[in-house]
């Protein structure tokens, strides 16, 4: 019998959708992914962009799926806002030789995890929980760790999306030999076009945008909420030096409840340095090309409330564009020694425009990235997890 592997997972998800179909190009047939939902296919209100959309990429084609539609209430809102119905069903049809669950957040991956287990199948676990991404007090974080060690004791691999992500499984029991990397990646938009092409788009985008052509564009990607901390980036300007600060161009891609705050930030700036801000607002999926390319560097200051990776942070680099990450942010412990890659200390505004002042003295290379983030790409994703089949 040929093996197969079933993934549970809670609805498709733009960042892991790419990896199921990349599995089922290289080995056709041995995946099938079950959904709870379909909410983010049929559209959803996403309270942190503050608004509904459905994303624009087709995220159930390429691949086996079944959706089981086992919501219950307001999908994705709480443990039993999936439950588990026709999760056993599934297993007993498809009889898989290893389930994959990408987190133990609902009801719906309880019933996936105990069922295998009762069947003696292998439950492997890939998520991107960590230690590091919110403070929290003493009894939670003991009560946290207990809940962990007993939720891990029976996985059979776990794999790793990166260092913190890492050394989170290592502190709550899991053994160094059950660690697998597959690391967290995007979708490469940007590896079709010569970079004369990448070029011809990036000069059209700040066209759009209205940029000067010596402008050094400083950019922020992702929602317009306190966890992400967008406000600092004017904040960062009394910091720069003028000689800097008189070349700057703000591009802000994204929507969310800061949006009038930074609006009014913007023009703040404008009055007191003549610094212009451009607003793309929402960008969906197929769109992000251009908006990377037209920036020099990007900016992601979260806070620590949360940040357990930063995808915009590869998605930017996969663009050439330079990147400042605060240190709440997962990725910063696996990028940081990368050449144009900086790190700032979280709500520091002056180590942020230290950061940017560093640099804005690179020349804009879109190549930069490409060797490092090899690792990092889907196809070595899709990889990791074949090989561990038996």
């Amino acid at each position: 019998m040929k093996n197969k592997l079933v993934v549970f997972d809670s609805h498709p998800v733009q960042y892991r959708v790419p990896i199921w179909q990349a599995i089922e190009q290289l080995q056709p047939g041995i995946l099938h992914v079950v959904y709870a939902s379909d909410c983010s296919v049929q559209g959803y209100n996403d309270k942190g962009f503050g608004r509904s959309f459905a994303w624009d990429e087709p995220m159930l084609t390429g691949y086996t799926n079944t959706i089981l539609n086992c919501e219950n209430g307001t999908p994705l809102s709480g443990w039993n806002s999936i439950t588990g119905k026709g999760v056993k069903e599934i297993i007993e049809t498809e009889k898989p030789s290893a389930i994959l669950l990408t987190g133990l957040n609902y009801k719906y991956d309880l019933v996936a995890y105990l069922y295998a287990m009762l069947k003696g199948i292998p439950v492997w676990l890939r998520c991107e929980t960590q230690d590091e991404a919110v403070i929290r007090t003493g009894f939670k974080a003991i009560l946290r760790s207990v809940i962990y060690k007993i939720g891990y004791s029976s996985l059979n691999k776990v794999f790793y999306i990166g260092e913190l992500n890492k050394q989170h499984f290592l502190k709550h029991s899991v053994k160094l030999f059950r660690l697998k990397p597959a690391l967290y990646g995007t979708v490469d938009r940007f590896i079709n076009f010569s970079d004369t092409e990448k070029q011809e788009i990036r000069d059209k985008a700040r066209k759009t945008a209205e940029i000067d052509t010596d402008a050094f564009v400083i950019g922020f990607s992702g929602k317009f909420i306190p966890k992400k901390d967008p406000l600092i980036l004017f904040e960062m300007l009394e910091h720069l030096p003028d000689v800097v600060r008189k070349k700057v161009h703000f591009y802000f891609m994204g929507s969310g409840e800061l949006e009038n705050e930074l609006k009014n930030s913007a023009a703040v700036a404008f009055t007191k340095y003549g610094i212009n801000t451009f607003f793309a607002g929402f960008v969906n999926q197929s769109q992000l090309a251009s908006h990377y390319l037209a920036m020099d560097v990007m900016i992601l200051p979260s806070r620590r409330m949360g940040e357990t990776w930063g995808l915009v942070a590869n998605e930017a680099m996969q663009a050439g564009c330079g990147v400042i990450v605060s240190d709440a942010v997962g990725c910063s412990a696996n990028f940081k020694p990368l050449d144009r890659f900086r790190v700032f200390k979280e709500r520091s505004a002056a180590e942020l425009a230290k950061s940017v002042v560093e640099l804005q003295q690179f020349t804009r290379n879109f190549e930069w990235a490409n060797q490092q983030l090899t690792a990092y790409s889907i196809a070595a994703t899709a990889n990791a997890i074949i090989n561990e089949l038996p």
